[in-house]
């Protein structure tokens, strides 16, 4: 039945190799023209994995980094950013890369299928401990990067912001370091000043807490969020 599922979602799967193969051949031949038409010909798929390769490029020759981060803000910025890139976006190593483009573009606050930004990919993944609180809060000192204090305002198709999802759906419970703490506290003072909290998630966010011996690091970051005392949520 697996091996059934496997060749059926196989079949699915576009197959990018030759739009990748496409854009090699394209950089190679150092034409900025030539890799800008590669890209807006390619499907958002195609697109996806074009950038993918830019990164994996870059992250394998320290010496051709900026090359490839130039390469893909142009394209981004020029066509815009594929909605398959943003699930990806999920760690500091890979947001460094693509900040360039993502401020060139203007791009924090585009979606993909699921309603989530950068921001909920990068919050959601329990590889990163801790999120890189104190960056994003860095990051929004700055005017030129105004789509990211609206990326932090967005609601995902569940109706959760980036905060909300960090705290019902990153199942790493840690003790934030007190930077990041107070980066954490930060960022929730201002997305209550942008957009207000949405106090009719908490009850959705506590049902998806798990048991453990840091669960009352993470009740405290909840009750942070909706201003609320941790002894209303035992």
């Amino acid at each position: 039945m697996d091996m059934v599922n496997n060749k059926k979602d196989a079949q699915t799967v576009p197959d990018t190799t030759a739009a990748v193969t496409g854009m090699i051949q394209a950089i190679h031949s150092l034409s900025l023209s030539r890799i800008l038409s590669c890209f807006e010909q390619a499907t958002p798929a195609e697109r996806s994995a074009q950038l993918r390769h830019c990164f994996e490029a870059a992250s394998n020759h320290a010496a051709n980094y900026e090359h490839y981060q130039n390469i893909a803000a142009h394209c981004i910025t020029h066509h815009g950013l594929p909605p398959g890139v943003i699930a990806g976006i999920n760690t500091s190593e890979r947001l460094d890369f693509f900040m360039p483009a993502l401020q060139a573009a203007n791009a924090f606050n585009v979606t993909n299928h699921q309603g989530n930004t950068f921001l909920h990919c990068l919050f959601a993944n329990p590889q990163n401990q801790p999120p890189p609180f104190n960056y994003i809060r860095s990051l929004l000192l700055f005017e030129r990067n105004e789509s990211l204090a609206d990326a932090l305002v967005v609601r995902n198709h569940q109706g959760l912001s980036a905060l909300e999802v960090y705290l019902g759906f990153n199942p790493h419970y840690c003790e934030l370091p007190q930077h990041e703490l107070a980066a954490w506290l930060a960022l929730c003072e201002a997305h209550r000043k942008l957009s207000g909290v949405n106090s009719d998630n908490l009850e959705k966010v506590m049902s998806q807490l798990h048991a453990g011996p840091l669960r009352q690091e993470r009740l405290t970051l909840v009750a942070s969020y909706y201003q609320v005392s941790v002894s209303s949520l035992s």
